[in-house]
């Protein structure tokens, strides 16, 4: 038979049989340790990551409405800042900044049908929209030469109550995260 290397001392030794890798029954034991511990290891890992899937899919199926809305809004507000990158700001016309921010015409505390309403949302600087409450005369002028007159009558008259789901928040957060990456 041929001449093979020891997998545990390194040795070299005639094969007596087909599978055997080991040199004596010493290292055939030791060989067999080896084994073991390595299978151990493996099945131990295996079942770490089993029970981060399972922990990930629970963490997925327990979160609530509000952070599925946070997270919705996060997404939308970023593409709407990519959007409207080099635009000057709505309310004021103020030349774009890094800084600024997703303004919405109708807030999305009186019109949570509006909240995810791209018409209703438009780049601003920060100076209208927090410290002037959205400085809404001038907004209003800026939404009319974006979108027509037609467009923002429908958002003032479009007031009902929407009660958003997980699965439709979850859906919003993903389609405006692949929206902002063409964006970008």
């Amino acid at each position: 038979m041929a001449k093979r290397k020891c997998k545990v001392c390194g040795c070299v030794f005639e094969k007596q049989r087909p599978l055997q890798f080991v040199c004596s029954p010493a290292c055939g034991i030791e060989y067999q340790r080896e084994q073991k511990r390595k299978a151990a290891i493996k099945s131990e890992r295996e079942a770490k990551r089993k029970e981060r899937a399972k922990t990930a899919a629970l963490r997925h199926w327990l979160e609530t409405v509000q952070e599925l809305t946070k997270k919705a809004q996060a997404a939308f507000n970023r593409y709407i800042r990519l959007r409207d990158r080099g635009k000057p700001c709505i309310s004021c016309g103020a030349p774009w900044k890094e800084n600024f921010q997703a303004c919405h015409y109708v807030p999305a505390g009186r019109s949570n049908k509006l909240r995810f309403d791209e018409d209703n949302v438009h780049g601003g600087c920060v100076r209208c929209n927090l410290y002037e409450s959205g400085n809404i005369r001038g907004y209003r002028q800026g939404l009319i030469e974006r979108i027509g007159q037609a467009r923002v009558e429908e958002l003032d008259a479009d007031h009902e109550a929407r009660k958003w789901t997980k699965e439709e928040l979850r859906e919003l957060a993903a389609e405006y995260r692949r929206k902002a990456r063409e964006v970008e």
